[in-house]
Parts: C-alpha cells; sequence; structure tokens
C-alpha cells in the first residue's frame, strides 16, 4: 500500500475520531471540536505529510534521446510557526524527509526501468490562509525544495532527471478536528505539467 494511501485512510479514521471520543463534559468537548477564533494568536505545529509528483526524466543513449517519466513518493516531517489574525492567517515551515521514486519503463526508443530509487528531500513552505470557519481554512502554500537523487546509470546511457531545486504553489484546505489536530490537503502545478499532491497531519502545541 503505498504512503498517500496510508495517509489517506488516516484521513478518514481522524475526522470520525469526533463523533466517537467522549472526552468530559458535553461543553469541554465542543469546545475541543469546535476551537474560537482568535485573534493575534500563535503556535507552533509539527506535521507528517507526503509528498508526490510525477516528474520528466530526460534519457540519452549515445545519439539517441527520449523523454521517459518518473514518480516521486516522499514522506517528510515539517515544524512550523503559525500566526492567527481573526480571519486571516500565516505560517512558515522548515521541512525534511526522504521517499522513493519510480522511473522509466516508457520509451519505445531507449530501455530504462527503475523502481525504488532514494532520495532527499528538504526546503521551505511559507502558508497564506482564510478561515472559512473555526474548523475549516483555504489557502495558498508555496513549496520551495531541493531533491537529491542519483538515478542508476546503465553502460552508455545518461539520465537528465530535471531540476534538483523546485518551486511550486498549492492551492489547500486545513480541516481542525479537534483544537490541537489538523488534516492538510494540498494541490499545485510543478515544472513541465507535473502536479504535486500534500497530504498530512498537524500537530499544534
Amino acid at each position: 500500500m503505498s504512503l498517500t494511501k496510508v495517509l489517506s485512510l488516516i484521513f478518514v479514521f481522524l475526522f470520525a475520531l469526533p463523533s466517537w471520543a467522549q472526552e468530559g463534559s458535553s461543553s469541554s468537548a465542543a469546545e475541543e471540536i469546535h476551537p474560537e477564533l482568535k485573534k493575534n494568536s500563535s503556535n507552533w505545529g509539527l506535521s507528517i505529510s507526503s509528498l508526490s509528483w510525477n516528474d520528466k526524466l530526460k534519457l540519452r543513449q549515445g545519439i539517441t534521446s527520449d523523454t521517459d517519466y518518473a514518480n516521486y513518493n516522499s514522506f517528510i516531517v515539517t515544524v512550523q510557526k503559525e500566526f492567527n489574525l481573526k480571519r486571516w492567517g500565516y505560517s512558515v515551515g522548515l521541512f525534511g524527509g526522504v521517499g522513493q521514486a519510480n522511473g522509466g519503463g516508457n520509451s519505445t526508443t531507449i530501455t530504462y526501468l527503475k523502481s525504488k530509487v532514494n532520495y532527499s528531500v528538504f526546503g521551505v513552505s511559507p502558508r497564506v490562509f482564510y478561515r472559512m470557519s473555526e474548523r475549516i481554512a483555504l489557502g495558498t502554500s508555496a513549496l520551495v525544495f531541493s531533491r537529491i537523487i542519483d538515478w542508476p546509470v546503465e553502460s552508455g546511457t545518461t539520465i537528465d532527471a530535471g531540476r534538483n531545486i523546485n518551486a511550486t504553489i498549492l492551492a489547500d484546505i486545513n480541516l481542525r478536528i479537534f483544537n490541537k489536530w489538523d488534516l492538510y490537503q494540498g494541490v499545485g502545478p510543478l515544472a513541465e505539467g507535473a502536479t504535486m499532491w500534500k497530504l498530512g497531519v498537524n500537530y499544534r502545541f
């Protein structure tokens, strides 16, 4: 089962928790599930997320060249600082993680297929958001990240995996299921027609 599917199951499980949990009195439970909007508040956050995207893989063998594709799936940990100004808010996070990539297998001119190639990723992720309610926030996140990967090279074949430094803008939604627990999902474009997905769980402290 892929990391994205696992996190999707976590999303479903955690979203159902409010209806299962019975913590203290009904009033305290309501406060936990429906925190009030506060002015000029701030908090730290620690999140666990998956980053998934497809990218082009340029192959060359002698005078022959072709373009294939690679799929990247990574697991990252983010530490962030968030500031809330009633309805509007912003945050800045630093993240790092590891992943595995699968590439090739689609070219009709150059035979190249590799799976489970390890790589590392780290970067910064500022975000601006608007709180629709005490539980739902819609926002925009910028991701600037470095991807470090060394694709195995076969005899006579050279691999160009594109830029190691990448940037994207994600349209996202943040759902607060408890006062300290959030669910996050974002999607946005990368260079040359690629798309990035981010799914995560965040703990506030």
